[in-house]
């Protein structure tokens, strides 16, 4: 059992997300960085989809009720446990009693939490992750307040410390600053060749207004104020849309479901989690990628989540 002293910017249960409802018009929420919430569950031998904390930006404190296992991955919060630092992408123990502090974001944005079992959670259309609009799923449809109390669906875990379970996967220092992968969309053929080129080669700041609905970006395209209009169309994540005052708008897991701006393409999956790390203030770029390119990158990341979960289930499974 976690309780929440103080819940910082915004601390919510996710899991991959809430999929094949977009029909009925209810999004996909789940957490912002998919690939690291994975990482953590899988470096604790739970299953793929098993609910963990998204806590943005830090400001989060919490104490322990009972001892459980967590793990940690995703932004750097500078996380300690009782002063002590607490390591990114490997399982550490919180004995009852003991406080877990994520003061301040050093590097990214949105760290994952996982515990061994995953979080009990409200589990609505299949999923346990919060829909923040909607008001359902994770703990009553809300972000975390103080005095809020967490329960594990794990069983009680051995003492000694699983050293050897470690990854660099989903480490915040190892984040790749290549350009974002895009498959293009209809709408960029469509701007003039020096907007195209300023957006296929020229970096994009991101806005304050930005948050899990989506990325705002500052710099501003102007010949999209002249693109045709766009029938409302589904959107997924990574969906780059060009509104016509010309600023894009990078969707989110809190997306709307459909949306009737020009797209100028979708960033591939294998992205989406530096996406989720990005903070106001910082930068990004595009690239133009196949869907050959982007899903052998998948394929490869997927491999070694896969290989992961592997050595560390088989680690807890023969330490239970």
């Amino acid at each position: 059992m976690l309780e929440c002293i103080a819940p910082g910017l915004l601390a919510t249960i996710q899991d991959t997300g809430r999929y094949g409802m977009q029909s009925q018009g209810i999004g996909t929420a789940g957490a912002m960085d998919v690939f690291a919430l994975r990482v953590a569950n899988a470096l604790l031998g739970n299953p793929r989809t098993a609910p963990a904390l998204e806590i943005t930006l830090g400001g989060a404190e919490f104490i322990a009720l009972e001892t459980a296992w967590y793990a940690l991955c995703g932004a750097d919060l500078g996380a300690t446990l009782d002063g002590t630092e607490v390591p990114l992408c490997a399982p550490f123990r919180m004995t009852a009693g003991q406080r877990l502090r994520l003061p301040a974001a050093r590097r990214g944005q949105r760290a994952c939490l996982a515990i061994s079992g995953g979080f009990v959670a409200d589990v609505v259309f299949g999923s346990a992750s919060t829909d923040l609009r909607c008001g359902f799923g994770g703990l009553l449809g809300r972000g975390l307040t103080r005095g809020d109390r967490l329960f594990s669906r794990g069983l009680c875990e051995p003492a000694r410390l699983p050293s050897r379970v470690f990854t660099s996967l989903a480490h915040p220092a190892l984040v790749s600053q290549e350009p974002l992968a895009l498959l293009p969309g209809p709408a960029l053929a469509l701007l003039s060749a020096e907007d195209r080129e300023r957006f296929l080669h020229e970096s994009f700041t991101v806005s304050r207004a930005s948050d899990r609905m989506g990325l705002r970006l500052e710099q501003a395209l102007a010949s999209a104020a002249r693109l045709p209009q766009a029938l409302s169309e589904p959107v997924a994540f990574g969906t780059v849309q060009l509104p016509p005052d010309g600023k894009c708008i990078v969707l989110g897991a809190d997306r709307q479901t459909t949306g009737g701006y020009p797209v100028a393409g979708v960033v591939a999956s294998v992205d989406h989690g530096r996406l989720a790390q990005l903070r106001p203030g910082e930068t990004l770029r595009f690239r133009v990628t196949g869907f050959d390119e982007a899903h052998r990158a998948w394929q490869a990341r997927e491999k070694q989540i896969a290989q992961l979960a592997i050595v560390a289930g088989a680690w807890w499974k023969d330490e239970r």
